[in-house]
């Protein structure tokens, strides 16, 4: 493999881990505080890249048949669009905990995770009479150049996405390690009856924590989109599923594991094909990447960086 090969793997796996990693984290935390698996994390992403799209549409509908005719000539046509899109998300993450899980809190995991699932038909319903009929809007780039950076060829929306999620992952760790809230989420994840007793507002951290992953939600759905080019209801199926399956590679007991194996997924991804080209089998490559991780889960059901929790009663 040349170094240029080997550039070309690394940028492209930089570039789908930025996508995946605000997925990934999403999802982390609402296990963390929760204790589900959110199955709705890539729908609760979904409404919000709706909404951005929906008010980007609403700049350009200046003619007598109302067809949107926007074209994005600067940063701030999109910046409020992208707001409001990640605050829709953001607020009904807040709400399906507020409404719905503050009151399931204590029924059994399988429950919850199926109360998940009812989302998903919920907000795929709700988003066709709130944003229009229109099967698959149009999704926006930050900006739709290209950069060339040690001789490959970069989308720069790719970019922007990679450092925007880079500020925002970091951010998120500083707020769990230094503020109450983190305090709180850590309290929390390792045993809320506990954390409740000790005079931890337990219904704000799992609302505020479900809120902040709609939020993660919204932006991995809007670059996302924006970078294949198309938005759908079903955009964010592989996106989810790639989450889930770097959380239990990564380990779901810690933050950054899901996060490490996001990274690996990623580079599995762009890495795999390059090497079975060699025997004719690229083909095979996602085949084999999937195949890999379950053996690796297998090996080590915890995670590779994940820990056994013994809970103390």
């Amino acid at each position: 493999m040349l170094l240029s090969d080997i550039i070309s793997v690394i940028m492209s796996s930089l570039i789908s881990f930025s996508f995946l990693s605000l997925a990934t984290f999403g999802i982390v935390l609402i296990f963390k505080t929760s204790s589900t698996t959110n199955f709705a994390q890539g729908s609760l992403g979904i409404l919000g890249a709706y909404a951005t799209s929906y008010f980007i549409d609403k700049q350009g509908v200046n003619d007598l048949l109302g067809t949107p005719s926007v074209v994005i000539n600067s940063f701030s046509q999109l910046l409020i669009p992208l707001f409001v899109g990640i605050a829709v998300s953001f607020v009904a993450g807040f709400l399906i905990h507020a409404v719905i899980f503050k009151n399931a809190k204590y029924t059994n995991v399988a429950t919850k995770q199926i109360i998940t699932m009812g989302l998903v038909i919920v907000i795929t319903g709700l988003i066709p009479i709130l944003f229009g009929s229109t099967v698959t809007r149009v999704s926006f780039k930050f900006s739709n150049e290209t950069v060339k950076i040690l001789g490959v060829i970069l989308p720069i929306h790719n970019l922007i996405t990679l450092g925007l999620a880079a500020i925002i992952i970091s951010s998120i760790f500083v707020l769990l390690k230094y503020t109450k809230w983190g305090l709180g989420v850590r309290s929390v994840a390792s045993n809320e009856k506990v954390a409740g007793l000790m005079g931890i507002n337990t219904d704000f951290v799992n609302a505020f924590s479900w809120a902040i992953a709609g939020a993660l939600g919204a932006l991995s759905a809007i670059t996302y989109t924006a970078a294949i080019g198309s938005l759908s209801s079903t955009a964010m199926i592989d996106m989810q599923v790639n989450a889930f399956y770097a959380s239990i590679l990564g380990g779901f007991s810690s933050f950054y594991g899901p996060l490490a194996g996001a990274f690996m997924l990623t580079t599995g991804q762009s890495l795999f094909p390059r090497i079975l080209v060699n025997w004719n089998l690229a083909q095979w490559s996602n085949t084999i990447l999937y195949l890999s991780i379950m053996i690796a889960v297998l090996i080590k059901p915890v995670g590779i960086f994940g820990k056994k929790v013994i809970k103390k009663v």
